[in-house]
């Protein structure tokens, strides 16, 4: 990397004019700037809840920051990172502010509309009674028996739904179900590991997966299938150890607290329905890709469109503004609304300005010349995703390698296994000590649970969950 900062033309093509040493020693202390500010901005959101500063606000800040001091050096820096035609279409501002920064946007906002679409029909469904028969069937007297159903459940929603919208949604069914306040704790953090784990394993199931069919390294069929072992094994290792904390009877509410806001509740047959037609729709959404070469997010966009068509038709005589009545659930929605789009926004801008001043190409040199094991990288990813969020250094995992490159080896081309092990260690690394996840700082804000508990009873038994899925990865690939 070190030549990379040797003095070199500032345009090809043209005489040569050559960076003197001072400019050189300019750009690299800029470099280092940006990454303070990144680092900073990603302590600052691991440690929300013991600042409760919004990490929104955080990332947004961060984000903006790194830009406007990579713009102190923005033309050297477009040099450096190989755009030398950046002169023939306009001045170095105008050239990073639409050609080099909106590649991020771009990308952030296609996971924010496809997280939009699909949480839109998980409110309709869930606003029309179609999640009710799940509160009836779960309620079990068998604590053991009632993990398990409730683990296998979260887990095949989560693959259909992002596993935040998933948590946010099992957890509420849970609560009208369960009254003691440690029982509700324990299956907390169930539903949090499961939803993980089932989130994981498809390109719609999670924000990092999602990420990583956007950018094309990944298919969905090739994904899942490299993926559904391990984390089958992670989930029943997972739930046999969580079991033993459980003894007796499930303590059931003693009825279910349940308003539609209308006396005219959908039949069971347009609820069955709905949801056939959600379900279906959510994993139509990779062949709709394939077939028209569309962004993933236009399809899901058309299966909220049919869902909302469809529940229009069975609800006409309802008052529209009356359509989200479930207040309890809008209360734990505020974790995906718009404070969840501008922290993924503001991600994508600091993660796009260590790309962009070369910071991840050193550190992707330096791996490669002395650490090149797939396995180590996913490990080392998972642990820092342990203390800070997940969905940043899958990010910068995501930018640190090219893809299909001569020079890369078989794990980073498309499919390879370095992608799939980014996606399966930073979401249980990232459940560790439950802030690295967005899905893990909603169940400990809405279950009141404390970080000293969470580390004596969980951590281990994910740290193990983790390894166990770790050796079935390693013996399958």
């Amino acid at each position: 990397m070190a030549e990379r900062w040797l003095p070199k033309p500032k345009v090809a093509g043209s005489s040569p004019v050559y960076r003197s040493n001072q400019e050189d020693f300019t750009m690299l202390i800029t470099t280092i700037v940006i990454v303070a500010i990144v680092l900073f901005g990603c302590i600052m959101m691991s440690s929300v809840q013991i600042s409760h500063i919004n990490r929104a606000a955080v990332a947004m800040f961060c984000g903006v920051s790194a830009w406007v001091v990579y713009m102190l050096h923005g033309s050297d820096f477009l040099e450096l990172m190989g755009y030398p035609d950046y002169q023939l279409i306009g001045q170095a501002d105008d050239y990073i502010a639409t050609n080099v920064i909106v590649k991020y946007i771009n990308e952030a906002c296609q996971v924010i509309l496809f997280l939009i679409a699909t949480n839109t029909i998980v409110e309709i469904m869930n606003n029309n009674g179609v999640f009710d028969s799940l509160i009836r069937w779960l309620r079990t007297h068998s604590s053991r028996l009632f993990l398990w159903e409730l683990s296998l459940l979260t887990f095949a929603i989560s693959a259909n739904v992002d596993n935040l919208t998933t948590v946010v949604l099992m957890m509420t069914i849970m609560d009208q179900i369960v009254s003691s306040r440690q029982q509700k704790i324990i299956y907390s953090c169930v539903i949090l590991i499961s939803a993980i784990l089932g989130g994981s394993f498809t390109v719609i199931g999670d924000m990092t997966s999602l990420m990583l069919w956007v950018h094309g390294v990944v298919t969905p069929s090739a994904y899942a299938g490299g993926l559904i072992l391990p984390v089958l094994a992670s989930l029943c290792v997972f739930n046999l150890l969580v079991s033993r904390m459980l003894v007796g009877r499930v303590e059931v509410a003693s009825f279910i607290n349940r308003y539609d806001g209308d006396d005219s509740l959908l039949r069971p047959w347009q609820k069955l329905l709905l949801l056939i037609i959600g379900i279906a729709g959510l994993w139509s959404i990779p062949t709709f890709h394939n077939v028209t070469k569309l962004p993933p997010f236009l399809g899901a966009l058309c299966v909220l469109a049919l869902i909302w068509l469809l529940e229009s038709a069975f609800t006409f005589k309802r008052n529209g503004n009356r359509l989200f009545i479930q207040h309890k659930y809008i209360r734990n929605t505020e974790f995906i609304g718009m404070r969840l789009i501008l922290y993924f926004l503001g991600v994508s801008l600091m993660v796009g300005a260590l790309v962009e001043c070369g910071a991840l190409k050193f550190v992707s040199d330096l791996m490669t010349t002395h650490l090149h094991n797939v396995y180590i990288y996913g490990g080392v990813i998972g642990i820092i995703s342990s203390l800070i969020d997940n969905i940043p250094f899958v990010m910068v995992g995501l930018h640190l390698f090219e893809q299909d490159v001569p020079s890369t080896a078989s794990e980073f081309v498309q499919n390879g296994t370095y992608w799939q092990l980014l996606s399966f260690c930073s979401a249980l690394g990232g459940s560790l000590l439950y802030v690295g996840t967005l899905a893990g700082h909603a169940v400990a804000e809405v279950s009141k649970i404390s970080f000293s508990w969470y580390f004596r009873n969980i951590f281990w038994r994910v740290l193990l969950a983790w390894l166990v899925g770790m050796g079935v990865f390693y013996l399958t690939h």
